[in-house]
């Protein structure tokens, strides 16, 4: 599917595809943007990057006319979501400011300081070594993060969606926290898995659920992934799906629009991956790690044998996967590149046995 090509879910809804990462070519990943108008209200979900995804939110945005007020929402700070942010003002023009919005997280804030290096620099510092051409990780996130452009994520309207009241939602018999907008037309979903501040995105009159990149694979990249969370996120999806609260089904890097069934197969298939994955690792640990690079590679071969891949498969992310997977096992680092080590955590019983008395 080509950059930019629009997917007609219904009549109010469009999902315009992005693309994957091919960092040899100089070609940033995209993230699909979900277009949605309900009522008098156009609903964009992120905004992707690149001038071509910038044409197709507008052309999308007419065909869905007419309307009056505007909301983007920004699933998560990565700068494959948020470039084209900006595109809220031009599409604002002539229309009454109270009528224009745009929500970020709270705990993403860190991913727009200094244009997302500090951020970045952190996560690829954890592969420093171990992949050739990361051996700076400045270096690295600057020739990384110069293939997104434009990158305007933040404008003069944006604001928090910490800064709303949280509400209770309920989609189906599942209960969840979150946001909702024009009136009750668009859910916000907390999840905070892929990072901090992820956010999911259920439209009720479409019956669609918006993913994002909670499921890029069954095992997050980022230092600020949390693992239980993307594993929440998609088992109260699957919940979602098989109890026929939600129709369809889309994500920010798989570029097709997913029914009922095909949505509980990939789910399904998700959650049996991270079992596996855990499987996987625990099997080639053997009290600890001294060979951190040969443990990656086997690791990796484990995973790809198992079918996994998440959204961007190249050397940096399976490295990135594999150094969470070890976090998330609880063992400590000592050392940094390739020459780090892994252990269990020491159980401390320095405070001794407890008394067998009882009083």
């Amino acid at each position: 599917m080509a950059l930019g090509e629009q997917i007609e879910i219904d009549v109010r809804t469009r999902m315009i595809a992005g693309q994957e990462l091919d960092m040899a070519a100089r070609q940033p990943d995209v993230g699909n943007v979900i277009v949605h108008r309900a009522g008098d209200l156009l609903v964009l979900v992120d905004s992707g990057v690149t001038s071509v995804i910038r044409d197709a939110i507008r052309s999308a945005a007419d065909d869905l006319a007419p309307w009056s007020k505007i909301l983007l929402l920004t699933t998560h700070g990565h700068p494959d979501h948020v470039g084209n942010n900006d595109i809220i003002t031009d599409l604002g023009k002539g229309l009454d400011k109270s009528n224009v919005h745009h929500f970020v997280s709270a705990h993403d804030a860190s991913q727009y300081h200094d244009h997302g290096l500090p951020y970045w620099t952190t996560s690829l510092d954890r592969v420093s070594g171990l992949v050739p051409g990361f051996e700076d990780p400045s270096a690295a996130t600057r020739r990384l993060l110069a293939m997104f452009q434009p990158y305007v994520p933040i404008t003069d309207i944006t604001r928090t969606y910490e800064e709303l009241p949280l509400e209770h939602l309920a989609i189906g018999s599942q209960h969840m926290s979150g946001w909702s907008f024009g009136d009750g037309a668009v859910q916000v979903i907390r999840t905070h898995g892929h990072c901090a501040g992820q956010v999911v995105v259920h439209l009720p009159e479409a019956r669609l659920l918006h993913l994002s990149d909670e499921p890029n694979g069954p095992c997050g990249a980022m230092h600020d992934a949390n693992q239980m969370n993307i594993f929440a996120a998609l088992a109260q999806a699957l919940t979602l799906v098989e109890t026929d609260a939600v129709d369809i089904v889309t994500e920010g890097h798989a570029f097709e629009v997913f029914d009922r069934p095909t949505a509980a197969e990939r789910l399904s298939t998700l959650l049996d991956q991270a079992a596996a994955l855990d499987g996987a690792a625990q099997a080639l640990l053997s009290g600890g790690i001294d060979d951190l690079p040969a443990f990656v590679d086997a690791f990796v071969a484990r995973s790809q044998a198992l079918g996994v891949s998440g959204a961007n498969p190249n050397p940096m992310f399976n490295t990135m996967m594999t150094i969470a997977k070890l976090r998330e096992l609880g063992l400590v680092a000592k050392g940094k590149g390739p020459q780090q080590t892994w252990s269990r955590p020491v159980l401390d019983d320095s405070m001794g046995a407890p008394s067998s008395s009882v009083e």
